[in-house]
Order: C-alpha cells, then sequence, then structure tokens
C-alpha cells in the first residue's frame, strides 16, 4: 500500500453518495473515500442515498418507493450545508432515473453557495442514454450537467463525449482507485472458495445480469474442460431485455449441470479480497462499462484480466495489462480463456503487469490527492469570488 500523504489545510466535503446495502461498485467506492479521507485531511460528512433494495437493475428504476428515501436524503443535504458549512459537495449519480433527484442536490449547493462536484458513475451507458433521448428530455439532462462547477467522469470516453456535446461544461476526469494488498505479508486467512473442481479457476466478481456478459462467459467456459467459473455477486433485477435474462440463465444452467460452476452470492469486502488470490484469471466480459471496481481490485491482486473495449476499461488494460475481447464475442472469449489456462507464465506477466498498472496509476492515496487538488481548486475560486 502506498505511503499516506497528509494535507493540509483541511477541507470539508459533503459526500452525497451510497452506503451499503446494497454493496455495489459505487458503494465499495464510498466506503473507500471514507475511509482514505482523514489521511488527507477531508473531513468528509456522507449523505446516504442507497436505495435499499435486494437487487439491481441493468439501469436505474423509477420506483414510487424510492421517493421518501430521495426525500430523507434531500433534506439531510440542506441541513448538511447549513450547518456544516462545507467547502465542497461531491454528488455522485448514475444519472437515468436518479438526474431529478441529484439536480435537485445540485441546485441546493447553489442556493447555499457550496461548489459542487457531479461525479458520473458509468460511462458508455451515459453516452448511449442521451443519444436516446430528445426535445425536452435531451435538454432538462443537460440542464443538470450544468447546474455542477464540475462534471467528474470515469472514462476518456465520456470527458470527449460531453466536451463536444455541451461546449462550456468544465469536465474532469479521475479514475477510481484500489488498494494494493502487500505480498506475502499479513496472518493466515482462511479460505473462501471451495476446493477446485478444474485446473483453471475463473473468477467473476458482479451483479448477476445479462448487459455484464456472463451468458457468453459461462458458455466460453463450458466449452473448456479445464476450465470451472466462479460467480461472486448478488443477483441483479430483471433484465430490460427478458430474452437476453433467459439466454444468460440458460448458460449458467448448463454450466451448472456440467458441474464447474461456483456461486457464492454476495460476499463482503474482505472475502472478495480473498476470492481474488484463489482464483488464475479474472473476467469481466461487459457489454457497458463506467470504471469496473472489480477490475481495479483483480488487477491489485495481481489477476490476469480479460474484459471488452467498454467505457474506461481500455485505458486501464493498456500496455500490456490484461486482455480485451469484443462485446458479445464467445468464441474470442473461449480462445483467449483458453490460451490463459494453458498458459502460466503468460498469466503471471499479465497479472504483474496489472499490479504495477495499479500501482502507478490507481492506488488509493494517488487517487484521493486528485480528488483534493480538485476541491481544493474550486474552494480557492469561492474565496476568490
Amino acid at each position: 500500500m502506498e505511503a499516506s500523504v497528509c494535507v493540509s489545510p483541511s477541507l470539508r466535503i459533503a459526500l452525497w453518495a451510497p452506503l451499503p446495502p446494497p454493496l455495489g461498485g459505487v458503494s465499495r467506492w464510498t466506503l473507500r473515500f471514507r475511509e482514505a479521507a482523514p489521511a488527507h485531511d477531508l473531513d468528509v460528512r456522507v449523505v446516504d442515498v442507497a436505495p435499499r433494495v435486494s437487487s439491481v437493475d441493468e439501469r436505474s428504476r423509477f420506483d414510487l418507493g424510492r421517493l421518501p428515501v430521495a426525500w430523507r436524503a434531500l433534506r439531510e443535504l440542506d441541513r448538511v450545508l447549513r450547518t456544516a458549512r462545507p467547502d465542497v459537495c461531491h454528488v455522485t449519480t448514475t444519472l437515468f432515473w436518479a438526474t431529478p433527484r441529484d439536480a435537485l442536490a445540485l441546485a441546493l449547493c447553489r442556493l447555499h453557495r457550496v461548489p459542487s462536484v457531479l461525479h458520473v458513475r458509468a460511462s458508455s451507458q451515459i453516452v448511449a442514454w442521451r443519444e436516446g433521448l430528445h426535445g425536452w428530455r435531451r435538454r432538462a439532462l443537460d440542464r443538470a450537467l450544468r447546474l455542477a462547477d464540475v462534471v467528474l467522469v470515469l472514462s476518456r470516453e465520456l470527458e470527449e463525449y460531453l466536451q463536444a456535446e455541451l461546449p462550456g461544461l468544465r469536465v474532469a476526469r479521475i479514475g477510481n482507485m484500489a488498494d494494493l494488498p502487500a505480498p506475502g505479508t499479513g496472518p493466515a486467512r482462511e479460505r473462501v472458495l471451495p476446493e477446485r473442481r478444474a485446473p483453471c479457476r475463473v473468477l467473476f466478481v458482479g451483479y448477476r445480469m445479462p448487459m455484464k456478459g456472463l451468458a457468453e462467459l459461462a458458455s466460453a467456459v463450458l466449452a473448456l474442460p479445464d476450465c470451472e467459473l466462479v460467480v461472486v455477486g448478488g443477483e441483479g433485477g430483471g433484465a430490460i431485455d427478458a430474452r437476453a435474462q433467459e439466454r444468460m440463465q440458460e448458460a449458467l444452467g448448463r454450466l451448472r449441470a456440467a458441474g464447474r460452476l461456483v456461486e457464492t452470492g454476495e460476499l463482503p469486502p474482505e472475502r472478495v479480497a480473498g476470492a481474488y488470490l484463489e482464483a488464475d484469471v479474472f473476467a469481466l466480459p461487459s457489454h457497458r462499462e463506467g470504471f469496473p471496481n472489480t477490475l481495479l481490485e483483480a488487477m491489485a491482486a495481481g489477476l490476469p484480466c480479460v474484459s471488452t473495449p467498454v467505457g474506461a476499461i481500455p485505458e486501464l488494460l493498456q500496455h500490456g495489462c490484461g486482455e480485451l475481447v469484443a462485446v458479445g464475442d464467445a468464441e474470442g472469449l473461449r480462445g483467449t480463456l483458453e490460451r490463459l489456462a494453458r498458459d502460466p507464465a503468460r498469466r503471471a506477466c499479465l497479472g504483474e503487469r496489472a499490479r504495477q498498472r495499479i500501482a502507478e496509476r490507481y492506488g488509493t492515496d494517488t487517487v484521493m490527492r486528485q480528488y483534493r487538488a480538485l476541491y481544493a481548486e474550486l474552494d480557492r475560486r469561492r474565496s476568490r469570488g
């Protein structure tokens, strides 16, 4: 793990973000951010916006039951802005149905004259979604984005898209962060996964939904007798495409019947970290992504990674840090996994490069320093009027 650097003066941050449950990528980021903040002289007040649902959709979904949660969060944010007097408000969002709620949060920041960062926690999904909006819906989305002092994105893809589509919008890009486990240190830990059923163990961590490419992954592993698939994560909600959901369940069912599917359900973060260390290859063949935390964590654990060129993934896996296959290409995925299963030296090389990539660019302290520099700049601008 990188050495922490304490910077002064202290900054007060109101963080509009979800805490678990459910334990998704954004809520894991919130926990990591809150834990790392004191070392960077950040006094963080979290306003919890988690929907408290047992499963998630492929997109945010409008649900009347979430309205009271949103109302309580907005009242809490108003109280924090009035009483804690933060220097900056950091608003995380996945947009879609959350856009009106998060736009109201940004409006409250303007009302209280607190600079705001709108942190968009997706990439390819947002581009496709905005392109499908027309008339007042697109204008409303663009107006919401312009309420923020800075729109913070995860990928070059979304950064370039927003800069081209919304001239004058200030867009910054900072990736997610991961802790680097110290190799060969620490107490002995308990085994997380059951005994192997095949020589090569392929690991997937995330919600079980078609957009994560699980149908292609299960089909690819089924065609490789020397491989088994471990799926760590909770159930996703109903898919937008019911047929895609059915194909995914059928592919997983065939692999389960072959005795080469291990399903753990959702695990706490410390046990997920153990699962990375018990796998040989990490696979995330998603159709759409932002900057996946699970891919970062697998790289930090030194796992060779196979993924798709969506969102920020090509930036993460560049310089020979992993393997990319086309979206929906089950045969290409099978071939890549087969080559890795037969070549331990290649796996070790990719894993070491991945770990070095995280150490150089995406370690927790490195990313937290970037956040703090952005906050400090916004605070200086406010001080200058």
